[in-house]
């Protein structure tokens, strides 16, 4: 096993069969909160979330991970085994930013914080990436200057079912939500300089589908795509055969996403994240 430490946060949502194959892979988690009560992310699931919501009929909050498990994470880095953390988006949360904070606790360790620009699979393919380099002797240096380079080169496009979640947690305005629920606007939202910006509006959730689709040729050849879904795998089914058949020599994947994602994004969200090419 590779002396280089992998940290992904929990948004990442990596599999288990991942994280028991490799030892040198960590999870710092995220908070879910519903009332009084608080779940680390990975103990709660999406589908879980979603009917605890309907049933109480309170609207679900995040919350970064606390100092502690950053400190507990870092503190790896020692013996001068190096630690490479990659968060989720700082235009999502700012565990990035905690995370940071937290490191600068640990002069004179080997330590590199990488904001992902992306979540859920774009993260793990870049903790697969990272891995796959430690375990062929990489320095941890050069394997951060190449997550970067797939940070700077992954997109992510966003397709809410609703516009409930947004709004009850402040993203959008009450007459948004109203107006874009008469009309059946669905917006497909995207990850850009760190913020979360309107790509396109469109009329109906199958054009919104369509529309998604149609921007994967903007971005000449790509690694990978990613559907992932929030309790949507009929929908998110149909758009991974599409793509598969579409981008017949291109990694394609179908996984959920985590429950904090879910908690700002609502039931039936689905996300498209894929890699352009890279040097």
């Amino acid at each position: 096993m590779s002396n280089i430490h992998i940290v992904l946060d929990s948004t990442a949502n990596a599999p288990q069969e991942m994280l028991s194959a490799h030892p040198n892979l960590h999870i710092v988690p995220l908070k879910v909160l519903l009332g009084d009560s608080v779940w680390n992310e990975p103990e709660l699931s999406t589908a879980e979330l979603f009917r605890l919501v309907k049933e109480k009929g309170i609207h679900p909050r995040t919350s970064q991970p606390a100092p502690g498990d950053f400190a507990t994470a870092f503190a790896l880095a020692a013996d001068g085994n190096p630690v490479i953390m990659i968060g989720v988006s700082g235009g999502l949360s700012g565990t990035v930013n905690g995370a940071r904070a937290a490191a600068r606790d640990f002069k004179g360790r080997e330590i590199y914080v990488i904001d992902s620009c992306t979540s859920a699979i774009g993260m793990v393919k870049m903790a697969e990436a990272a891995l796959n380099m430690a375990a062929a002797g990489q320095p941890a240096g050069v394997i951060a200057e190449r997550l970067q380079k797939m940070a700077d080169t992954t997109h992510t496009l966003i397709l809410p079912d609703s516009l409930e979640y947004l709004h009850k947690g402040g993203r959008i305005g009450g007459a948004a939500a109203l107006f874009g629920s008469i009309l059946q606007i669905k917006p497909i939202l995207t990850l850009r300089e760190g913020k979360v910006q309107v790509l396109d509006k469109v009329r109906t959730r199958p054009r919104a589908v369509a529309r998604m689709i149609e921007e994967l040729d903007k971005h000449g050849e790509l690694n990978y795509i990613g559907v992932a879904h929030g309790e949507a795998p009929v929908v998110a089914g149909e758009i991974y055969d599409t793509v598969s058949q579409r981008y017949p020599n291109i990694p394609v994947s179908l996984t959920g996403i985590g429950s904090c994602l879910g908690a700002h994004l609502g039931p039936g969200v689905i996300g498209l994240i894929f890699q352009s090419k890279c040097e």
